[in-house]
Parts: C-alpha cells; structure tokens; sequence
C-alpha cells in the first residue's frame, strides 16, 4: 500500500501504483514551488496518469461557498463600480479573495503541466514515471476531490464537473468531481478520514 496523507484525509493506493505527492517533491519544492502551484496528487498506473486536486472543505461549506461558483461576487462587483467613481480606479484591481475552485484546479494543472514537461527535459528522476505529456500512449485524467457535506454534494459536483469538463476541453482531457466514497472507474483508491 503506498499512503498519501493530506490535512485529515488519508489516500490508500494499491502496490501497483506510483504515487507522489507533488508538492513534497524535491523538484517542486527547490524549483517551482516559488512561482508555480501544483495538484495534490500525481498518480500513475498502466499508461494512465491522475493528477488530484483536493478541497476539504466538510464543515466549513459555508466559507467555501462563494468559491463553488464562477460568478463574481456582489462586493467585488460594487467595490469595482466605486472604484471606477474614484480617481484611482486604473491603479487599483479588485477580485475575489479565493479563486472560482475551477479556475483553481486549472491553474494548478497548467503550473503542474509545466513543472513535468520541464523536470522530463532535464531528465529529473523524482518525476520520471509522471511526465505524461512527454509520453505518446499516456493518458490523463484530472481529479477534483471535493470533501463537502452529503446534503448538498450531488447538485454542487454535477455543477462543477460541467465546468470542469469545459474548461479541460481546449486539452482533449476529462475531469472528474469526486467525494470522499464516490469512485472513479480506473481509480483505485481509498481515503480514510482522521478524526
């Protein structure tokens, strides 16, 4: 069994598995982790690789709550019409504090993306078996794992699996929103949570 642990979550993959966790990587950790973000999790078996982002965010939906929609928030909206009053309104950028959890995700898979084409290049062995970019017959496949409470997770994941789908088209990729039980066929793996 190889183990990932992450906050409260504990990721149980089988033997089969190569698993890191990128962000304890050497790689990431000298040369990327400065200027770039990464997915949680690189995960590879039989041609296929899975890159997971996870969002745990049981018992605290309601301050993660704004981040599930794209849609720009009411205060950002009237703190830029305010600013557009003021005489200091091109020196001045309003967003929202957290990013839309979609537009998170692909962040980090574009700043990952990046990070393995450039350790493949320099023939970095850490990362050698999760270059799938670089390796013709590979597949990837792009994992949201949204730990929020069970009332409301059917609606909120079919939402964000759309908009993830979408935003992984221009890629010729699929993505999948997934909670701590919900499985993905070809992902192997069990989570378990700390008390």
């Amino acid at each position: 069994m190889v183990d990932v642990v992450e906050g409260k979550l504990t990721f149980s993959f089988g033997d089969d598995w190569k698993v890191i966790k990128f962000d304890e990587t050497v790689w990431y950790s000298e040369r990327m982790k400065r200027s770039l973000k990464g997915m949680d999790i690189l995960a590879t078996r039989e041609n296929r690789h899975w890159w997971i982002e996870i969002k745990d965010c049981l018992g605290y939906e309601p301050d993660n709550l704004p981040r599930m929609s794209g849609a720009i928030p009411a205060s950002v909206t009237l703190t830029k019409g305010w600013l557009d009053t003021q005489s200091f309104a091109r020196e001045v950028n309003v967003q929202r504090r957290k990013l839309f959890i979609i537009d998170e995700v692909m962040q980090k898979f574009r700043d990952t993306l990046v990070s393995v084409v450039v350790a493949h290049r320099e023939n970095d062995g850490e990362l050698s078996a999760f270059t799938p970019p670089a390796k013709e017959g590979h597949s990837l496949v792009i994992v949201l794992l949204l730990a929020w409470s069970s009332r409301d997770y059917g609606r909120l994941a079919a939402r964000l699996k759309l908009k993830l789908d979408m935003a992984l088209k221009p890629y010729g990729l699929i993505g999948f929103v997934v909670s701590e039980v919900s499985r993905v066929p070809g992902l192997e793996l069990t989570v378990n949570r700390s008390v």
